[in-house]
């Protein structure tokens, strides 16, 4: 039995599936991705609707024929969409949209126990709305008889995806989304889980504007470069927005992309680097900057420290991960495209699936057990400040030193204490001033021919309480606004 993620995006549908034994993939929902993109198409009289790539594509030749909005705006109002059909609800497109996406996961071969859906963040607002998009979304999955166990905010399963153990208690973390019909910021608090404290919506600064206008900029650029003008033909016209999609989200990693057009008479080409497209970028990267540097001063923690998180349809605005890092209010990271999906599979993979939809579990944040302390009370003192991650490189040999910022200390015999904080009980500080009163980060026991490491009461680890150590293996440790590695090595005697 296995738990499958959905990320339900306007941009597109991403499916992640995690095994019973812990291993995952990604579910292929489109005919050329493994996302299907949330378009609608409606052709002639009785012709039926059509969804995905294919939608997509037909709507740059009949934009009238249409709809990409029916996820953004899930609702019971009727919409213009249809061309020459009566007019139909947002629900009723999705509700034919998910019978497709239903069609594509039956074809997978595993056997789904349940469900988790990752939703953009306006669903998990606190109004009438919100709450009506909820119930239209469960319960048309439940007519689809999709074993649905709950229903995540698609940011916080974002960073759940990740792991929290880099993330220190009280950090603010700072998403930034960039949807088909909207910019979503969403921020959160680090506490034990995720506590959304603030979310904020644009809906005038979606990626398809900023793709409309990109496009528009290349087409001109294009005209001049090959005295061409793709406006010419709807069909070229057609071909170029695609081009030109594909290219935003690959362009970072090949570092320049050629954009094609053939005709009868001949073909024609232009290189794209990425100093060119940052370029006509420029003037979305300075509104999203400063709508995050508006969000990290009004909802940041004092002097606290910040990390922002880019997901990839944001980061594929190039330029602008690098005008948020030259800012210097904090480390800046791009979330892989199928973080919300393995996110959300795995903070639910032990959910169980309810009767009824109004039992059905709806997470704004992210909820973790909090370490209690005697007698089961939680308490301020045992609160983790830090976090460890063991990163596994070692061979055979057992390690005798650890390396800190370029000394070596050598572990001995007896215990090894790793703390923060001035303290004479500790045989390596990692930061001296960083808390009010020290604190043991870690131990490393000897036992027998190994090393082990043991956590402590005010430490995440990422990985079993007790695990044995070898020289080449590093523990990364995360504290408020530091970062350290700390290397075992093998010294020859």
């Amino acid at each position: 039995m296995a738990t499958l993620g959905l990320e339900l995006s306007d941009v597109g549908v991403h499916g992640v599936l995690i095994e019973d034994d812990g291993s995952s993939r990604t579910v292929k929902l489109g005919d050329r991705t493994e996302r299907l993109p949330a378009y609608a198409f409606s052709g002639s009289a009785g012709d039926g609707l059509v969804f995905g790539s294919e939608a997509q594509e037909l709507g740059q030749v009949y934009p009238r024929r249409v709809n990409s909005s029916f996820i953004d705006d899930l609702s019971l109002q009727a919409t213009s969409f249809g061309g020459n059909q009566t007019r139909t609800a947002y629900s009723q497109i999705a509700y034919h949209f998910f019978s497709k996406l239903v069609e594509r996961i039956r074809e997978d071969d595993s056997n789904i126990e349940r469900v988790i859906i990752a939703v953009p963040g306006h669903y998990m607002e606190d109004n009438e709305l919100a709450a009506q998009r909820i119930g239209i979304l469960l319960g048309i999955l439940k007519d689809l008889q999709i074993p649905v166990a709950g229903v995540v905010d698609m940011a916080a399963a974002s960073l759940y995806s990740e792991g929290l153990w880099n993330v220190a208690e009280g950090e603010r973390l700072f998403h930034i989304d960039l949807l088909l019909h909207a910019t979503h910021i969403t921020v959160f608090n680090k506490h034990y889980g995720l506590e959304r404290v603030y979310f904020s919506r644009q809906p005038q600064h979606g990626f398809s504007k900023m793709q409309e206008k990109f496009v528009h900029a290349l087409a001109n650029r294009f005209l001049k470069h090959t005295s061409f003008d793709i406006t010419e033909d709807r069909r070229i016209e057609q071909a170029f927005h695609s081009q030109t999609r594909d290219m935003l989200f690959h362009l970072g990693k090949s570092g320049e992309a050629s954009l094609e057009v053939s005709t009868r008479e001949k073909s024609r080409q232009m290189t794209i680097t990425r100093d060119l497209a940052a370029m006509d970028l420029a003037p979305y990267v300075k509104v999203l900057a400063q709508m995050l540097l508006r969000a990290i001063n009004d909802f940041g923690a004092g002097e606290g420290p910040v990390q922002i998180l880019l997901s990839e349809r944001a980061a594929a605005v190039h330029g602008l991960k690098e005008a948020i890092a030259a800012q210097g209010v904090g480390a800046v990271k791009q979330l892989p495209a199928e973080s919300a999906a393995f996110g959300a599979a795995n903070l639910g993979k032990s959910w169980t699936v309810p009767e009824s939809i109004e039992d059905v579990r709806v997470e704004t944040g992210i909820v973790l057990e909090a370490p209690s302390g005697k007698d089961g009370e939680a308490g301020a003192s045992i609160v983790p400040i830090g976090a460890i991650r063991l990163v596994r490189q070692g061979k055979s040999l057992n390690p005798t030193h650890i390396v800190c910022d370029g000394l070596a200390y050598e572990l001995g015999e007896e215990e090894f204490i790793i703390g923060f904080g001035e303290s004479e009980s500790f045989d390596l500080v990692v930061e001296s001033n960083l808390t009010p009163s020290p604190a043991e980060l870690c131990r490393l026991k000897p036992e027998e021919d190994r090393w082990v490491l043991a956590e402590s009461k005010s430490t995440i680890v990422e990985a079993v309480s007790i695990s044995t150590l070898k020289a080449g293996d590093s523990l990364e440790v995360a504290l408020p606004g530091r970062r350290k590695q700390l290397l075992l090595i093998h010294c020859l005697q």
